[in-house]
């Protein structure tokens, strides 16, 4: 607050005061002030008044919209938002599971899935900050830490720092907003069961395109890692120069169809270097499509959404070119704000040496070899999946699961068929934005 303001607002409750008691001294039947005889010398003052707060409102009007931003920032900065969530499961299995997932819980018994420290803030009026740190049993890890840009021109947006891939509509996700209790398994596979994340740069743009509107990313990371890039380089140090870096490239449109019917269409495609050899690269292509239905004309909280995301994988080893598919398809039902349910099916090819030909193309699979990567998945694998969930607040979840695996290829004394049980339960503490759409 500014001098002239003071000096205003002191002014105004002198006024206040003699104004005060003058009235109480004409209750009273004392003999008040004379007001005719200063009535000029109160319009004195009253001039003074507006000339000096029309002073502090022109120094007001005159300051920029940065500088007015930039002091909100100044104030949000220091009071970030700040959220805990856990995630915890129990579980039984007929037979032993072959569960991806980074977060499955994999233990008969009770599992810690996750404890999540998120924390985001505007930091001024060009910046903002995210990070997502997980908590585990055996340890603490910065799933995500980035910056992103909030005032370029031409409606572009960038991120920089750690970060989940915008892959799929999955990937780029947490726990917490998932509609299953464990991965999808095509994930798991072909993009690692932390997710596909690492550091790097990406730059997105959002253009209104008649019907609707459409958005693309475009990023560069250093994507390494079993759990966090299955499919391309194993470690840092064997990224040595640019061509070693991962490219990873997202379109999605979105079309609202009628009052009640929005409908988004993604397609994805990463593309870096695998560890059979230097100059042996992968590709993956993704294709995935999101339909919803709201009762927002008739109101009401029922809800139903039906997700499909499927991706084709080929990398190159050494002699060889090889070629795997997967897909998983949901439907989820919120019957009310309290309940709601989910059935799941999904589908991921293996690679048998003694097949050739790929999912899609001739040329992969041709040569016998066998996958580095799972040498005993060599037939298509199916798993399919029921929940029901209550939410007793926004804050709060409970989940019961049941699973069927498929796995043709186990031998042994391995069952085939592995029935699968989990009870989740979730709390999140502090702030807690949105799902994204």
């Amino acid at each position: 607050m500014t001098f002239k303001r003071l000096l205003t607002l002191a002014l105004i409750g002198a006024l206040c005061t003699v104004s005060t008691s003058a009235f109480a001294q004409q209750e009273e039947g004392l003999p008040g002030p004379d007001y005719e005889s200063d009535a000029p010398e109160d319009e004195d003052v009253e001039s003074e008044l507006e000339a000096l707060e029309e002073e502090v409102y022109d120094e007001d009007e005159d300051a920029s919209d940065a500088d007015k931003s930039a002091a909100r920032g100044a104030v949000q900065s220091m009071n970030p938002d700040i959220s805990l969530i856990l995630t915890t499961a129990g579980a039984w299995f007929s037979d032993e599971p072959d569960l991806r997932g980074g977060h499955d819980p994999q233990n008969f018994g009770f599992n810690l899935q996750g404890l999540e420290l998120a924390i985001g803030a505007d930091v001024d009026p060009f910046f903002r900050f995210d990070s997502a740190i997980l908590f585990s049993l055996f340890g603490v890890e910065v799933e995500e830490a980035y910056g992103t840009t909030l005032a370029l021109p031409y409606q572009l947006q960038a991120r920089f720092g750690q970060f989940k891939t915008r892959f799929g509509r999955l990937n780029p996700t947490h726990l917490h907003s998932w509609s299953f209790v464990t991965q999808p398994l095509v994930n798991a596979k072909f993009l690692g069961g932390e997710s596909l994340r690492g550091l790097g740069v990406e730059l997105s743009r959002l253009e209104l395109w008649m019907p609707g509107t459409f958005q693309w990313y475009v990023a560069v990371q250093n994507i390494n890692g079993a759990a966090t890039g299955r499919s391309f380089i194993p470690t840092e140090d064997d990224i040595e120069g640019l061509d070693d870096l991962t490219l990873t490239v997202r379109a999605e449109e979105f079309v609202e169809l009628s009052p009640d019917w929005d409908l988004l269409v993604g397609l994805n495609y990463a593309n870096g270097h695998n560890k059979t050899g230097r100059d042996n690269r992968t590709e993956i292509y993704g294709a995935d499509t999101y339909l919803q239905w709201k009762s927002r004309t008739t109101g009401g909280r029922s809800q139903v959404g039906w997700q499909t995301e499927a991706m084709l994988r080929r990398r190159q080893v050494p002699g060889d070119v090889l070629e795997d598919f997967g897909l998983n398809s949901w439907l989820e039902w919120h019957l009310s704000r309290f309940w709601a349910t989910a059935l799941r099916y999904e589908y991921v090819t293996g690679i048998d040496p003694d097949d050739e030909g790929g999912f899609l193309f001739a040329d992969a699979n041709d040569l016998g070899a066998i996958d580095p990567l799972d040498p005993d998945w060599t037939e298509a694998r199916q798993r399919g999946a029921l929940q029901l969930t209550y939410y007793p607040s926004h804050f709060s979840r409970l989940r019961l699961q049941y699973s069927l695996d498929y796995l043709p290829y186990r031998g042994g004394e391995l069952d085939d068929l592995v029935h699968m049980v989990f009870l989740q339960a979730e709390i999140v503490a502090g702030a807690h934005g949105t799902h994204e759409y």
